[in-house]
């Protein structure tokens, strides 16, 4: 059996899985959440970290941020794929391969310069859009085997639910957001509002469901 037969199989077997079509969907919000967030900080010409430019970390940040717009461009391109990780159909292909290197040097980053557990993270994070580029495996195909019209490899029986990919964004934005302001004596309503719209999308999109069984 050859090396293409094998992953197509492999692909197949896994994409059919529903409870793996639910985890897809749960680890791009979830990754989309982690760029997003400390994305706008740079995209917006904040520092990063606090720590002293005596420590290594420190020095390191402080001298990207004085590159002023090579530090944005990281945070744009931070932002565009954690949006796209988001979007249905082909942006959450297009998002995680903007992801994958992006995540790779900044895992090499906190590896090289010492960071404490901080590696830990960043290595699951690169894990997680590996596993998002092999799962759009179907669209990519191409570039390692030869294009045959007699081997393609079926497409999912369910598409995966995106509604849950934008439920986990914005109920772990929502839960962030509340438990930092909390903490601060406040109440940030947009936070508060980004929760209760992560618990209402389920309750709409199951209202829909049953108004098409019943119109059916």
């Amino acid at each position: 059996m050859s090396l293409e037969v094998l992953l197509d199989d492999l692909h197949a077997r896994v994409a059919a899985s529903p409870w793996l079509r639910r985890f897809t969907a749960f680890t791009r919000g979830l990754l989309a959440i982690g760029f997003i967030r400390p994305g706008l900080i740079k995209a917006l010409g904040g520092r990063f970290t606090e720590q002293s430019v005596e420590t290594p970390i420190g020095y390191f940040f402080d001298a990207m941020y004085r590159t002023g717009g090579y530090w944005r461009f990281i945070g744009i391109s931070q932002v565009l794929a954690g949006l796209l990780l988001l979007m249905p159909r082909s942006g959450p292909t297009v998002g995680a391969l903007l992801f994958l290197p992006i995540i790779l040097n900044i895992f090499v980053i906190t590896v090289s310069v010492g960071f404490d557990g901080t590696w830990l993270v960043t290595g699951l994070m690169l894990l997680a859009v590996l596993y998002l580029v092999c799962w759009d495996y179907p669209r990519w195909k191409g570039v390692l085997f030869e294009p045959s019209p007699v081997r393609s490899v079926p497409p999912a029986s369910e598409p995966v639910p995106w509604v849950l990919t934008l439920v986990t964004a914005l109920g772990i934005q929502g839960l962030m957001g509340m438990m930092m302001g909390l903490k601060g004596g406040r109440l940030p309503l947009q936070y508060l509002a980004m929760l209760v719209l992560a618990a209402g999308l389920p309750l709409v999109q199951l209202a829909r469901r049953s108004a098409r069984v019943r119109t059916g």
